[in-house]
């Protein structure tokens, strides 16, 4: 059998900073949200027709998430270049990258014509679920290319287990529950920013079934969490990666219901807001770093 090609350093920082930066462009489009600054710059590319935004908060805001933007998606396409020049042969380093260009190219055309025309709220849920693929799966390349690192002879699979599985399930009730909360959201409302529904209803949120249904997936997705994490930090004390990966789980998860709760009680400010939506964005990020380490094993 062929030996599978060596993960050099610089390959595998190159997809650590395609991670983090795709980790800050949705923490900046929850921010964009949550400070409701997605007409901060009511024309695309440029802001007001200029490059330099005015000095006006709201277009900054929105002009920086661009600005993330385009500096995150060269960084997307180089670290699949490479990974498919250098390591076409370990499918789950390449292959994630490879499909994290399509939904890039989605979030893209959403994003330009969220500015010029709007979305309807079903093309928004799609428009916010395919970041958050963008991100899962350059962090799924990330984290195998580091095992990778640390043990040249891993097999180039994901494995099951009890366990995984059940970092699988958490994800997608995450995921789930995310988008579900633009599917609910009126005009303008809170509640489609990225997060958890623990601000109080707002007037033009649905009512009936569409949040019930979000609640008890909210419900799902904290206990599956949870879970994970007791679980990831009782691992044994060999499994040094997987423990690390619980915690920031456990941490990021912690931080997102302090923040809610604050928010809940109508007092939190723009920092807390901004907190929130970072938080919701690093647990996605550090849960799926979780359910692959766990699969690898």
């Amino acid at each position: 059998m062929k030996p599978m090609p060596p993960i050099t350093r610089g390959h595998a920082r190159l997809l650590l900073a395609a991670s983090i930066m795709t980790c800050l462009l949705v923490i900046m489009g929850g921010v964009v949200c949550a400070t409701e600054s997605a007409a901060g710059c009511p024309d695309w590319p440029g802001c007001y027709g200029r490059i330099v935004p005015p000095p006006q908060i709201n277009a900054i805001i929105e002009y920086a998430h661009r600005l993330i933007a385009a500096l995150t998606s060269p960084l997307i396409i180089a670290a699949a270049v490479v990974s498919w020049r250098r390591t076409r042969a370990i499918r789950w380093v390449t292959r994630p990258l490879l499909l994290s260009l399509l939904f890039l190219v989605a979030v893209i055309i959403f994003g330009a014509f969220a500015v010029l025309t709007g979305l309807p709220r079903g093309v928004a849920a799609l428009d916010l679920s395919s970041a958050l693929v963008v991100l899962g799966l350059v962090v799924t390349a990330t984290v195998v290319a580091f095992a990778r690192r640390a043990d040249p002879d891993l097999p180039d699979r994901l494995g099951g287990g009890a366990y995984g599985r059940l970092t699988l399930a958490a994800l997608g009730s995450l995921l789930a529950m995310y988008a579900g909360g633009v599917l609910v959201a009126g005009k303008g409302s809170f509640t489609r920013c990225l997060g958890w529904p623990v601000a109080p209803m707002i007037p033009a949120d649905l009512v009936g079934w569409p949040q019930t249904a979000r609640f008890a997936l909210s419900a799902l997705a904290g206990i599956l969490i949870v879970a994970a994490v007791a679980q990831g930090l009782g691992a044994p004390r060999s499994h040094t990666v997987l423990r690390r990966l619980a915690g920031v789980v456990g941490l990021a998860f912690l931080v997102e219901m302090a923040a809610g709760a604050l928010i809940r009680t109508g007092g939190a400010g723009a920092p807390v807001l901004i907190i929130y939506v970072a938080a919701a964005a690093v647990l996605w990020a550090s849960l799926v770093a979780l359910a692959v380490q766990a699969r690898i094993g």
